[in-house]
């Protein structure tokens, strides 16, 4: 980005135009058949909202909205639901389902929702086998697919902007935020913090999102252990989903190749020993790939 573009496009900027955040056109359109005399509504509408980064963060915004005090965080999309109540459920779906919806061709779209819900799923599977960790399955599967929110922001307001970063090349996720900071000044976790903010999502959210990209917090005591290892858990998610990306020819690798790749991409070095279940992922790794490419197929944008 030339200098003068630079200086016009600032956190204030996007903080501005921060709710233009539409759903994937899929979503949409299957929002819009729903019926809220179904018995299985809220289930409907949560499996929607678990694959789209957007409708999640709406749903989980609109419930944890506080007009008589703070609510007690709700991870889990369908609860969250059922805390809002059919008629708010259905406002808001109005309301989305009236705005423009993503560009389904536009590559940085479908990469983006393709990297959320891997990262979601092996947040998920992290959660519930990496032994000494104590991270609640649902909170860790909405960290990982909300962590990249702020990237979804930019690319509604500014995909110019972030073509430019990415034709730029980075291979980890490390190397985005550092090649951001670079371009713009700013990072896609700030945007998401801000975003978070503006939704009023949970504390732990919003921190996470703001920090998903901070490698080194094992080393500070006024963190929370909890906090650790959900953003440690997201964190491995995250580096693995751009691995597979990176590596397109990783089902034809031996479980040893594949396991020992992982290990060295996936695992910081700033992070304490974790005993990560890397043999059970190995394992595990091409089912969990299969169902996301399977969403990602019925929407139209594998």
């Amino acid at each position: 980005m030339d200098e003068d573009r630079k200086r016009i496009f600032t956190l204030d900027f996007v903080k501005d135009r921060i709710d233009n955040l539409p759903l994937i056109p899929f979503v949409v359109e299957q929002l819009s058949t729903l019926s809220h005399d179904a018995i299985d509504f809220y289930s409907k509408v949560a499996e929607l909202a678990e694959q789209d980064p957007p409708l999640a963060a709406k749903v989980l915004s609109a419930a944890h909205r506080v007009p008589c005090g703070p609510l007690k965080p709700v991870y889990n999309i369908e609860k969250a639901l059922e805390r809002m109540g059919v008629f708010d459920t259905l406002a808001l779906m109005q309301e989305l389902t009236a705005v423009p919806v993503f560009e389904p061709a536009n590559p940085g779209h479908k990469i983006g929702w393709r990297h959320s819900l891997e990262t979601a799923r092996f947040s998920r599977f992290l959660a519930q086998n990496t032994p000494g960790f104590n991270v609640s399955s649902d909170l860790a599967y909405m960290a990982g697919l909300l962590h990249d929110i702020g990237r979804f922001v930019l690319l509604q307001i500014a995909v110019k902007a972030v073509e430019v970063v990415d034709t730029k090349g980075w291979n980890s996720p490390e190397e985005l935020s550092d090649v951001e900071q670079q371009t713009y000044g700013f990072t896609h976790a700030e945007v998401g913090y801000l975003a978070a903010q503006h939704w009023n999502l949970p504390r732990t959210l919003t921190s996470m999102l703001r920090l998903h990209h901070d490698y080194d917090l094992w080393r500070y005591d006024s963190v929370s252990v909890p906090f650790k290892q959900l953003l440690t858990i997201v964190q491995f998610a995250d580096f693995l989903s751009v691995f597979l990306i990176k590596n397109p020819e990783w089902p034809a690798w031996s479980a040893t190749q594949l396991k020992g790749a992982i290990c060295g991409f996936c695992i910081h070095k700033n992070w304490p020993e974790v005993d990560f279940p890397v043999d059970q992922l190995v394992a595990q790794l091409p089912a969990i790939s299969e169902q996301c490419q399977a969403v990602l197929l019925k929407a139209g944008t594998a």
